[in-house]
């Protein structure tokens, strides 16, 4: 998997198309031989170096590490694409309309071609979302997209969604390719649209400009084959690596030697809650638990302050939330043991509550907050045993029901759905289905109840604990002076880099 999260076992309905058929014949396909690291780059900085796994592919539909499925980013064009504060923009798409709450029409912009200058259709579109929900790379986002029937006269696509979702726009991200050139083996990738073009030389590997691109971009980029994040940071560190982009999922921070900037993440850290063990069905105790602890003390200690400390259900940079006031990230203990005595939580020999967290030891981190959260209930009378668990019987015990706590992560789609908790998805241990918060969430999703009401309702009711979201980190040669990486794309905006 490209990102390893120790709880996001999400299972996705792959519905298809009727019309959409099978993958057409091969034409063209770029081959993609492994190749041999790139010794004799000229010097300065008119040669962007970055890293790359010729162990791996570029076809976005197939490539399997993340460095690699970052890069295809910079080959191939979507129909939007997200900017800054998570809002999708058109790209490939002309515009989009939504003629009604299950539908999203995209009409392609005059002039989208190909890096070969043929014109990309409506039909490639179409095959392109096909490819996409067979990948792993994209069956998360595409999950609430059934299908995609394009109209090749009218350059048209039409987006049927499971159900509504005001943020459809987002799920049109996927990579859009030549349907022509597809192909099913992995280690060919097919004729993209992007910024860049794949180039193999007697050296190595590099990637050109695509001249057919709206966008021009100031570096040739030279690929350097590195097997580890290691390697890349010494690579970093030794010049021969301009930029390198670590989402930090290892739950470890490098030393960095030069510039370096944090990348907002959609990555949630949150205290997941059996809803339905003893006093924890009660929200008045969930939100009690929330009360006690200090988050902003959890980023602090836990990730050398490389997270973002909230107590939202969305990321506070998205900008459909940045106008709501957020609660409060501090700890509360007046409030909390109000809370507390209010649910009949009386302590007995000073403990209120005993329950149980438990927590995959698959990371450093994670240790770290479950300690810190024992620390912090503890405080408020609610003692927790922490138990570390190896991965397969940490799902074992979610699955079965057999907690009190536990400690999650996630990787928000970019419609930052929540469907994976509140909808019975892959992340909805202890979430009663039908609860305050879900029924408000379906209400939203649905234009029935404001983002603001849902909001409301998720804090009153609390079916999960938002801890934090954890921050990327984009290392660079000083010489850079205009760096603007997203946690979508680690390389959004390059060609105006400086």
């Amino acid at each position: 998997m490209v990102r390893r999260f120790c709880l996001l076992l999400m299972a996705l309905c792959a519905l298809l198309c009727g019309g959409c058929g099978d993958l057409p014949d091969v034409s063209d396909p770029v081959s993609e031989p492994p190749l041999p690291p790139v010794s004799d780059v000229p010097s300065g900085i008119q040669v962007f170096s970055l890293a790359y796994s010729h162990d791996d592919t570029l076809n976005p539909f197939s490539a399997t590490t993340e460095v690699n499925l970052n890069l295809t980013r910079l080959l191939y064009d979507s129909l939007t694409v997200l900017g800054e504060g998570f809002v999708p923009q058109p790209s490939l798409a002309a515009q989009v309309t939504v003629p009604d709450p299950t539908h999203l029409v995209a009409t392609l912009r005059e002039g989208a071609v190909f890096s070969d200058g043929s014109a990309v259709t409506a039909t490639d579109v179409a095959k392109s979302f096909q490819a996409a929900k067979a990948s792993e790379n994209y069956q998360a986002l595409l999950a609430n997209v059934a299908a995609a029937k394009g109209n090749d006269k009218q350059r048209q696509i039409t987006f049927t969604l499971t159900s509504a979702d005001p943020n459809g726009l987002a799920c049109l991200t996927f990579p859009v390719v030549k349907a022509a050139t597809l192909t099913a083996e992995p280690a060919k990738a097919p004729l993209g649209g992007g910024a860049y073009v794949y180039e193999s030389t007697d050296t190595g590997a590099r990637l050109v400009d695509n001249p057919h691109h709206p966008a021009s971009p100031r570096y040739t980029v030279s690929l350097r084959h590195l097997p580890n994040s290691a390697a890349m940071y010494y690579a970093l560190s030794s010049g021969d690596v301009t930029y390198y982009f670590d989402d930090l999922s290892e739950g470890e921070l490098p030393r960095v030697t030069g510039a370096n900037r944090s990348v907002a993440m959609n990555d949630l850290v949150y205290l997941g809650v059996n809803g339905y063990s003893g006093k924890l069905a009660d929200a008045t105790v969930r939100r009690a638990v929330s009360g006690l602890l200090d988050r902003s003390a959890i980023v602090k200690s836990a990730y050398s302050d490389w997270a973002l400390a909230s107590a939202m259900p969305f990321h506070p940079g998205w900008q459909a939330v940045a106008s709501y006031d957020a609660p409060s990230t501090a700890r509360d203990l007046d409030g909390a043991m109000t809370l507390l005595d209010a649910a009949g939580c009386k302590a007995v020999g000073g403990v209120r509550l005993s329950l149980e967290l438990i927590y995959c030891t698959d990371r450093a981190d994670r240790s770290k907050v479950a300690e810190l959260v024992r620390s912090q209930l503890e405080g408020g009378g609610i003692a927790v045993t922490p138990v570390p668990l190896k991965k397969e019987e940490y799902l074992q015990r979610l699955n079965s029901g057999k907690y009190d706590l536990y400690l999650g992560e996630i990787h928000l789609t970019a419609d930052m759905s929540l469907r994976p908790f509140l909808q019975g998805g892959g992340t909805a241990y202890g979430i009663q289905r039908y609860g305050a918060a879900g029924t408000a969430y379906g209400q939203y999703l649905s234009g029935e109840a404001s983002l603001e009401a849902f909001l409301a309702a998720f804090a009153e009711d609390m079916p999960y604990i938002p801890l934090c979201w954890r921050n990327g980190l984009a290392a660079f040669d000083r010489r850079l002076t205009a760096v603007t990486p997203t946690g979508y794309d680690p390389y959004y905006g390059l060609a105006e880099w400086k």
